[in-house]
């Protein structure tokens, strides 16, 4: 909906999470301290809209070596790893570049990737480790000192959450989903038939 004036001022007002910490927190904010390495897995589209200066800046404000991986594409590449006959061939992508750099990453090296494909095939992809969104890493040196091994597992979240848990997110997103795309298209449709 390019020329859509309403689309077109949200868009101007989206702020990444990292983007909203480094340009628009107060002066006096600072992040915690981390002092770790991390293995980084952008999120695709940030390589292809947002860009990643923003989360660069405030994982270097947090004192982390970030390794961020040029690798490319995670392979679950949004539902497509779930969709009947994607599975090896994702897990194929990952295994060109993703999935070996996360089992090659140190024990105390955090993981991290923003994207819920890349984390979800992190986990899937027998590398052994559990990758955090940036905000989870802040929040774990809120907490005092990382733990010297897999610091994800200081994550209060379960390694794998129950089949109701997982219909009960998706159910969820798919109405969130569904409520949105109407009220777009209910929007559309009025200013259609105003003009």
């Amino acid at each position: 909906m390019p020329h859509d004036q309403d689309i077109q001022r949200l868009a101007g007002q989206f702020r990444t999470f990292a983007e909203l910490l480094v340009n628009d927190a107060p002066d006096d904010w600072r992040p915690p301290v981390l002092t770790r390495q991390a293995t980084v897995q952008t999120h695709c589209h940030q390589h292809a809209v947002t860009k990643f200066d923003a989360d660069r800046e405030l994982m270097r404000r947090a004192g982390l070596d970030a390794e961020v991986l040029d690798e490319g594409c995670c392979g679950l590449a949004g539902n497509f790893g779930f969709e009947r006959g994607h599975y090896d061939l994702s897990m194929d992508i990952g295994e060109q570049g993703v999935l070996p750099a996360v089992r090659g990453a140190a024990p105390d090296a955090l993981v991290v990737a923003d994207g819920f494909s890349c984390r979800t095939q992190i986990e899937q992809g027998a590398t052994g480790r559990r990758a955090m969104h940036l905000a989870e890493a802040l929040a774990l040196g809120l907490d005092g000192p990382l733990p010297a091994d897999h610091p994800e597992k200081a994550t209060a979240r379960p390694d794998r959450p129950s089949p109701a848990a997982s219909r009960l997110v998706t159910g969820a997103a798919l109405t969130a989903l569904g409520t949105a795309v109407y009220t777009a298209l209910r929007h559309n449709r009025r200013t259609t038939h105003h003009r």
